[in-house]
């Protein structure tokens, strides 16, 4: 089983959601076998609410209870306002044990916050580019609906997530 985390920051766009957990979720129901697991993960009150309204349900972040193979970060709205430090702490973490961690959509931005992007090729949703390369114009930014960078994803929003999940499958 390979556990794929969703850490939902409020606000996050339903599409880019429905394009993360859709292949997966076909994957298991064509292959016959429960081959991806998806954690939904929120920030706090085990709840994140979508752009549109719609609330999901998931894990707190700082819970340990799950394993996690992926962890990609879902944003949306205006990501350079999210600045949880508890969040950036927990992502380096993940990573000192293992965990593959990407971004979707505004994502890619607090992975950047996070300071986890360090000498990784990204891209993050078109709307986002210009901001980011002004917060911090080391980054290695390309233009491109996803890259996978190692043990780093980042795509853009919309439907590129069904093209980054489609080449992880």
């Amino acid at each position: 089983m390979f556990n794929v985390g969703i850490l939902l920051i409020n606000g996050f766009g339903l599409m880019s959601y429905a394009s993360l957990i859709e292949p997966l979720r076909a994957a298991n129901l064509l292959s016959d076998t429960d081959s991806y697991k998806i954690i939904n993960i929120n920030v706090d009150n085990n709840l994140s609410v979508s752009s549109s309204g719609v609330e999901v349900r998931g894990k707190n972040f700082y819970d340990n209870e799950f394993k996690l193979d992926l962890l990609l970060v879902l944003s949306g709205g205006d990501p350079f306002l999210f600045n949880n430090k508890n969040v950036f702490n927990w992502l380096k973490k993940l990573i000192k044990f293992g965990v593959r961690i990407g971004g979707v959509s505004g994502g890619p931005v607090v992975l950047v916050k996070a300071g986890v992007m360090k000498g990784k090729r990204m891209t993050v949703h078109w709307e986002h580019a210009s901001a980011l390369l002004e917060y911090d114009d080391r980054i290695l930014l390309e233009k491109n609906l996803y890259i996978i960078d190692r043990d780093r994803m980042t795509c853009a929003g919309g439907t590129a997530p069904m093209d980054m999940m489609l080449a992880l499958i």
